[in-house]
């Protein structure tokens, strides 16, 4: 049962391990009783990991009896050899069916967006919009590049700006997503895009915290510099 501990429990205990570096402070309790605060807050924390897995059938019931039986000492319903693989299956096909209801809202995006007439799409499928066109030379993906960025996902929640630290970064093209691999090139210095990335040219089925597996990323981006390498 070590694992579903490990599953469920995570975040308790991470909790609990970072408390215990500081100096210990006695909790007052928020509910009738400490111990009525400790089992909800614990309660609440097995429920909001759950909830994160993104299965949507749950048998609410049962989810509570199960956790009664196991801390009663009570056997399994289930052999305790088969619950790894009943909850990896769970998770398994979850994330596979959110992953489809994902790629064809993206794909649905991609087919309006390329619609418009300010919109060019590229044979990767990258899709942009030139915001200020600027002139000259353009870097390559060995080049050294000084930009600006603000990135927002589809739903217009930004997740990064170098605007907002208020300093520019500068990085090997190499080391980008793919997005930034074909798009920042098509740039000359002193140009503004759009980029609207689809998840294959972005992090794909990664869960990236801040952005979610199989997301639409949007990049507005300012070439500010790029430096050649040296021969």
């Amino acid at each position: 049962m070590k694992y579903i501990a490990l599953a469920l429990l995570s975040l308790a205990t991470l909790s609990v391990t970072a408390q215990q570096k500081k100096k210990t402070t006695a909790v007052k309790p928020l509910l009738a009783t400490k111990t009525d605060s400790v089992s909800y807050a614990f309660g609440r924390d097995i429920g909001g990991t759950l909830k994160n897995l993104e299965i949507t059938n749950w048998n609410k019931e049962l989810i509570g009896k199960a956790i009664v039986s196991a801390l009663d000492g009570q056997n399994s319903l289930i052999e305790e050899d088969q619950l790894r693989m009943v909850i990896q299956s769970a998770v398994t096909e979850a994330r596979e069916i959110k992953e489809k209801e994902n790629l064809a809202k993206e794909q649905a995006f991609f087919t309006e967006n390329a619609k418009k007439t300010t919109v060019k799409t590229t044979e990767e499928g990258l899709q942009y919009e030139v915001l200020v066109e600027g002139t000259g030379e353009k870097p390559t993906r060995e080049n050294e590049v000084t930009v600006h960025y603000t990135g927002t996902l589809l739903d217009g929640k930004k997740f990064d700006s170098s605007l907002d630290r208020n300093e520019p970064l500068k990085m090997k093209l190499d080391r980008v997503i793919e997005g930034w691999k074909i798009g920042v090139p098509l740039m000359s210095k002193g140009a503004k895009y759009r980029f609207y990335v689809p998840s294959k040219l972005g992090y794909g089925s990664q869960n990236m915290g801040v952005i979610p597996p199989n997301s639409i990323l949007i990049f507005d981006i300012e070439l500010l510099d790029f430096v050649k390498d040296a021969v």
